[in-house]
């Protein structure tokens, strides 16, 4: 079994992105300030949390407050949701010479954004969120921009302020919005006005506020994916010492682990501290590799 695991450093560099890249952690910040929204409403001194030290960091400095985290979250799910592939994608074009394995593949990602979904969808497949085998498997352990929680029919709970960690709402049927315009408009629903979509909260720990349990389903799918595959790509993928719900399992595999990434010290350290031995490096980012990554999956699948 072949499982691929793509980070924010795959989208990046992924090319042919409209309106451009989604952009690097380190450079969210800036482009949701931009935005005008409540990120760009932070006081001084928590903007500089964001700048100086990172978004985990900055997110970690906002008060634990529904009033400030669910608008954020939408605001982050809007923004992420806008970008769209072309023709030369490299998901797209990965995708594409791979096509006839797909079904053979558990495709994982950290991202919330949707290029994955678009390739998937231009080469003629379902995509499956809770890898069921109905379509090509997509695992999303940190969530989804698309993930948009739903409230049974008559029930109204706007107004709620909830302070002090935790989960917010549990069990809530979760739909996966199919485009951008979708997103917003679930957003800038005054009855979703305590809602937000199913995505972890971009700090220490990746808290989920709602629907924790769908989250941590996927997480155990990600868990027995890895567990049971013998080659993985870990592509664009950024080492998170904490994020041991990624981490753990691809530390204790057997399986053959190709890193991409064009700066790629720190996961090699990580492999180099857990006496990896059947670890491959392309030092390149996602674009320059499809094909080598492409060849390289069809004869492991091949040879099963």
């Amino acid at each position: 079994m072949v499982t691929i695991l793509f980070g924010a450093g795959a989208s990046f560099g992924s090319g042919g992105c409209s309106p451009y890249a989604p952009p690097l952690g380190n450079d969210l910040f800036f482009k949701l300030n931009e935005q005008g929204g409540n990120f760009s409403k932070l006081n001084g001194e928590i903007k500089a949390k964001f700048i100086d030290h990172g978004f985990e960091s900055g997110m970690a400095s906002i008060e634990d407050d529904s009033r400030n985290i669910t608008p954020m979250q939408k605001e982050m799910a809007c923004y992420l949701s806008k970008f769209s592939i072309k023709n030369d994608n490299a998901y797209a074009r990965l995708f594409n010479k791979i096509r006839a394995d797909l079904s053979e593949i558990t495709i994982a990602t950290l991202n919330y954004d949707l290029l994955i979904e678009q390739a998937i969808s231009i080469n003629g497949y379902n995509v499956d969120y809770n890898a069921d085998g109905k379509g090509v498997s997509l695992l999303k352990p940190h969530g989804s921009s698309n993930f948009l929680p739903q409230l049974p029919t008559g029930w109204n709970i706007s107004g709620n302020v909830i302070k002090g960690g935790g989960v917010y709402f549990e069990g809530l049927e979760t739909k996966a919005a199919g485009s951008h315009e979708e997103i917003k408009k679930w957003c800038a629903n005054p009855r979703n006005s305590d809602l937000s979509p199913v995505l972890a909260l971009y700090q220490k720990g990746k808290r989920i506020v709602i629907n924790n349990e769908l989250i941590n389903n996927i997480q155990r799918k990600y868990v027995e994916a890895v567990s049971q595959s013998n080659l993985i790509f870990v592509v664009g993928v950024k080492y998170v010492e904490h994020d041991n719900h990624i981490w753990d399992s691809l530390s204790s595999s057997n399986a053959k682990i190709v890193i991409v990434d064009p700066y790629p010290d720190d996961t090699v350290r990580w492999a180099d501290t857990h006496s990896l031995q059947n670890v491959e490096v392309m030092k390149s980012g996602f674009e320059s590799v499809v094909l080598p990554m492409a060849r390289m999956i069809k004869k492991h699948i091949r040879n099963l």
